[in-house]
């Protein structure tokens, strides 16, 4: 269990950067902008593009250092970072539904289909360990380990 959540969030950090790297870029940004047709009053295309290629790239750093965190939490098997993977796993779990979405309108975002479908191959993988952590914790207690005394 320990292992699936480790290798869950390293293909997941992986997935992100590359995806990131190659799809959000600026002319991607504009293209996503212009399909959404809404700019603030008093901005131009420019100003939102740049302003949201920062904030998109703050975001995958941020996200990046919390599942290398729970990733190396679980390879090394601490205790206490079993809380902190399952609500991560339970946000993937979320994502599985919410991508559901970008099937339906994959111009509102700059990944391609394919790599929809990757995200949503990995937020299934997270849903299914969700629900796996989650009957080990109520069977035999957190990383499904023996409760201590039992």
């Amino acid at each position: 269990m320990q292992l699936a959540a480790a290798g869950l969030f390293g293909l997941t950090i992986v997935y992100t950067l590359v995806s990131t790297a190659v799809f959000i870029n600026h002319d991607s940004m504009l293209k996503v902008m212009q399909a959404q047709g809404s700019l603030p009053a008093g901005t131009n295309i420019e100003q939102v593009v740049g302003i949201a290629l920062f904030f998109a790239w703050a975001v995958i750093i941020f996200l990046c250092i919390l599942w290398g965190v729970a990733a190396v939490g679980s390879y090394l098997g601490w205790r206490w970072i079993f809380w902190p993977d399952l609500v991560l796993l339970g946000f993937g779990a979320i994502g599985a539904l919410l991508n559901l979405g970008n099937f339906a309108n994959p111009s509102s975002t700059e990944v391609p289909v394919w790599g929809i479908a990757i995200s949503e191959l990995l937020d299934v993988a997270s849903a299914a360990i969700f629900v796996w952590m989650i009957v080990g914790l109520v069977r035999f207690g957190p990383w499904a380990m023996r409760r201590p005394g039992a």
